[in-house]
């Protein structure tokens, strides 16, 4: 990459407001140097993420929990990434509850399937928010240096702080504690968090608090699968954060409105059921080669590649469990799985292999261009085509239309915007700005 200008210390003060970002002066960076950083910072978000859910119980992620993960977890805080996804998202799903589905649901299954586009549009709004934050805090960065830093930090922002402002990490935490109330609020008002202002007083205050009080970090650390019960005991901490919510009355969505919603769950429905299906046979194909038997956990990514030549072509992360006599054994593992689906409705299983995240940094254009965000394995081949440049793809975090996430998990109480833009179509493009004021 270009060279890198080094900058002095973080101001004491920024003269800029929350809602207005601070200049960009970025001329020691090239466009391809801050695309390549960026590309780098998603796969390490990505990871966090990945590591989060593979930390939470299936039943737990069967729950709302999930709508807390892709709406509210964000990957910033006073904490590590992981730490903060999961207690974000503990947090949001507490602090926002949606109301009891009605009793003629039939949503709940099984099986885990998390939404794909969710997980990618979080990590995008991730790196977007830590981006904020840290040009906001230590003003006298350009993104291209922030980019850096957050690069060199493992998205960790403490850490990113501390090397921003050369000290220490805690004396970095000191000073988010102290000052970092409007550079959270920016993070997440530029991160789309449902309540920017509710999240910079968590973050900035009452989690590292409750840290200090209950020892949550440690906790987690000695926790490293979280039970449910680990879940409810999170949950019962984190209830003494709760922001104070003024009853709000809920919508009354007109027909076309619910239509439309109930429509979109229909389609991720029937999608989720022939993605399911390719990973059981997946993981039989696994069983018959390896003769290792594995017990499902979460389907994390499934990308139906759309490039030309390539019909029917599923890339799919799923995390899975080995069996041991009926038991789970160990942490759950992550999983790539190549499938074709035939005309006769039979499935190809071409590949079916475990991946680190870490270590596996295999390449899809066809993937990465659909901002589908799958671990790929190094050495096995794959279709979906390996060789292209950085610069070929587009990896800004820009998801104005509504995911699938947002018709699953739709709350007539605070989702507003999305029953408006549902309502007329004609609000499509002022969506993504109305729906997180």
């Amino acid at each position: 990459m270009a060279g890198r200008r080094h900058r002095g210390r973080r101001a004491k003060a920024s003269s800029s407001s929350p809602s207005s970002p601070l200049p960009d002066d970025d001329e020691a960076w090239t466009q391809s140097d801050r695309r390549a950083m960026r590309r780098s910072l998603l796969h390490t978000i990505h990871r966090c993420y990945l590591d989060a859910i593979s930390r939470l119980s299936p039943a737990a992620l069967r729950t709302t929990v999930a709508r807390g993960l892709l709406v509210g977890g964000h990957c910033f805080g006073p904490l590590h990434p992981v730490h903060n996804i999961i207690l974000n998202s503990l947090w949001y799903d507490a602090a926002f509850p949606l109301p009891p589905p009605p009793t003629d649901d039939d949503s709940t299954a099984d099986d885990v399937l998390l939404s794909t586009d969710g997980i990618a549009r979080i990590c995008h709004r991730s790196l977007d928010g830590l981006l904020a934050f840290l040009r906001h805090f230590c003003p006298s960065l350009s993104t291209g240096d922030a980019l850096c830093q957050l690069m060199c930090a493992g998205a960790d922002l403490a850490a990113a702080v501390a090397m921003a402002d050369g000290t220490t990490k805690s004396a970095a935490l000191r000073a988010m504690a102290s000052q970092g109330l409007a550079a959270f609020h920016l993070a997440a008002r530029t991160a789309r968090h449902p309540n920017p202002a509710a999240f910079a007083q968590f973050a900035s205050s009452a989690l590292p608090a409750l840290n200090q009080q209950h020892n949550i970090v440690q906790f987690l650390q000695i926790n490293h699968v979280i039970s449910t019960l680990h879940t409810n005991h999170l949950t019962y901490l984190l209830l003494q954060a709760l922001p104070h919510e003024p009853p709000r009355s809920p919508l009354m969505p007109s027909a076309k409105v619910l239509g439309r919603i109930a429509s979109q769950k229909k389609q991720f429905k029937d999608t989720g059921k022939q993605v399911l299906d390719v990973v059981n046979n997946a993981l039989q194909h696994y069983t018959l080669r390896s003769g290792d038997q594995l017990i499902l956990h979460s389907v994390c990514g499934a990308s139906l590649l759309k490039e030309e030549g390539l019909h029917n072509c599923y890339h799919i992360n799923f995390l899975a469990y080995q069996e041991d006599s009926g038991t789970r054994v160990g942490a759950p593992v992550l999983f790539f799985t190549e499938a074709i689906i035939l005309a006769s409705n039979e499935t190809d299983i071409r590949l079916c292999v475990p991946v680190d995240p870490v270590t596996d940094i295999g390449c899809c254009f066809a993937c990465e261009s659909n901002k589908k965000m799958i671990v790929h394995p190094f050495y096995d081949e794959y279709l979906g085509g390996r060789e292209f440049q950085v610069d070929e793809v587009e990896y800004a975090g820009d998801f104005p239309n509504p995911v699938d996430v947002d018709y699953i998990f739709f709350d007539a109480v605070r989702d507003r915007a999305l029953a408006n833009y549902l309502g007329d179509s004609s609000l499509a493009l002022m969506y993504d700005h109305w729906s997180h004021p």
